[in-house]
């Protein structure tokens, strides 16, 4: 596993724990208004938890976008939002729920610490690492890179690989030499200069 990966394994781990603090204290402030503090949703149980997850859902595509995925973040803001929202969605369900059927139909564990083992801890693990390979096949799949031989360039992206290493989109003389052979750019750094 190279340290790129595990940084991002690492950044998105975090970013999910982060996204999920946001969801549950928004979720308890609209539901429950707890301390007498007013909410708009005092005792609209089911929409708290669509508003406060749907909040907690925009906290983690931001984190990931800036964040965890921030050399493979795409062109522009919000365009892999949609298929970002449909991943989440898909995997938090799907998965957990799998698994609580599993356990519940499968197996006959039927008690809440079964319940909680399997759709909780279990099933939001497994659906933890179906994003994770989701996200970064499908949402932020384009490696941002520079070349070593520009100082202070601005990130290109995958898009613009076969282009750079032409010259063509980068401005590189792609000229003929003394000797008449064509230069030929360095491989790219991976790091993004600022």
């Amino acid at each position: 596993m190279s340290w790129r990966l595990a940084g991002e394994i690492a950044r998105f781990m975090a970013v999910g724990a982060i996204s999920t603090l946001v969801a549950i204290v928004l979720y308890n402030w609209l539901a429950y208004a707890p301390y007498g503090i007013w909410s708009p949703l005092h005792h609209h149980v089911t929409w708290s938890y669509i508003v406060s997850h749907g909040v907690g859902m925009l906290v983690s595509y931001e984190l990931s976008r800036r964040w965890t995925f921030k050399q493979r973040a795409e062109a522009k803001a919000g365009e892999g939002f949609v298929s970002y929202a449909v991943i989440n969605i898909a995997t938090m369900t799907t998965i957990p729920l799998g698994c609580l059927w599993l356990s519940r139909h499968a197996f006959s564990l039927t008690s809440p610490l079964a319940d909680n083992i399997s759709g909780n801890v279990v099933g939001l693990l497994l659906s933890q690492v179906a994003r994770f390979y989701l996200f970064r096949q499908f949402v932020f799949h384009r490696p941002v890179f520079t070349t070593h031989h520009e100082p202070g360039a601005v990130p290109l992206h995958t898009s613009d690989r076969l282009a750079d290493y032409l010259g063509s989109s980068a401005g590189h003389d792609t000229t003929a030499d003394d000797a008449g052979d064509r230069q030929t750019p360095q491989e790219p750094d991976w790091r993004v200069r600022r």
